[in-house]
């Protein structure tokens, strides 16, 4: 018998994937600079929190007070969260600029081990990796990017069990950042921009979903107050 999914929590990509992502998985949202992925992110922790769920945000390239003001912005309390200690979002930058500095680049596995041990003092069920690039980026090592991404979602899975979000970045072709994690992700979500009448319109297509039967479509959404990303229709 099937988990449960874990909904999203993005208004009308729910019904596009039989329900929500399976349960206990890596999944990648990917898009380029400003198309919307950093509001996916809130809304994946959000949904959960609304659901009774704890949940960890791993914010990479911005401070956690950024987060939260980002979030107040479209309406939503994250700072509540975080006092109520149901939401615990980590700075992860000086982690990384320290790790690098002592030229050994990013230890993966030690690094999810020590996210696993937040994650467990919360009992979180949800984690984000907000961008996910510098964790697996090979700075000063001889090991192919592709390793590090092996490691990096096989490591999440073995060892906290949480259904989980990584962002990475495109810049407007096919491929992410690191060109290779969309091929050991369970699932990968692709928003972007595209010229439609005339016009620009933000869209989303669910490009991969594992034990899913998808449709390759774009979805025009819209960003708004209140509600985040919201799906239009088929395009």
């Amino acid at each position: 018998m099937e988990k449960k999914r874990v909904s999203t929590g993005i208004s009308g990509l729910d019904p596009l994937i039989e329900g929500g992502f399976p349960p206990g998985k890596s999944y990648l949202v990917t898009g380029e600079p400003g198309s919307g992925k950093s509001i996916f992110c809130m809304q994946f922790i959000l949904q959960g929190l609304l659901e009774g769920e704890n949940a960890v945000y791993v914010a990479v390239d911005e401070k956690p007070t950024d987060i939260v003001e980002g979030a107040a912005s479209l309406g939503w309390d994250l700072k509540k969260y975080v006092e109520e200690k149901k939401l615990l979002i980590l700075d992860a930058s000086p982690y990384f600029n320290a790790r690098v500095g002592k030229g050994g680049g990013v230890d993966v596995s030690k690094t999810v081990e020590d996210l696993a041990n937040y994650v467990k003092r919360m009992g979180a069920t949800r984690v984000v990796i907000d961008p996910v690039g510098p964790l697996i980026s090979s700075v000063d090592s001889g090991a192919p990017p592709q390793d590090h991404v092996r490691m990096l979602v096989h490591s999440l899975q073995s060892y906290m069990g949480t259904t989980n979000l990584l962002s990475s970045y495109n810049f407007g072709g096919n491929s992410t950042e690191q060109g290779i994690e969309e091929y050991l992700v369970a699932g990968v979500v692709v928003l972007g921009v595209s010229r439609i009448q005339n016009r620009l319109a933000r869209t989303l297509m669910v490009r991969k979903m594992r034990g899913t039967a998808i449709d390759l479509a774009e979805h025009q959404f819209n960003i708004v107050r209140g509600k985040g990303i919201s799906l239009k229709q088929v395009l």
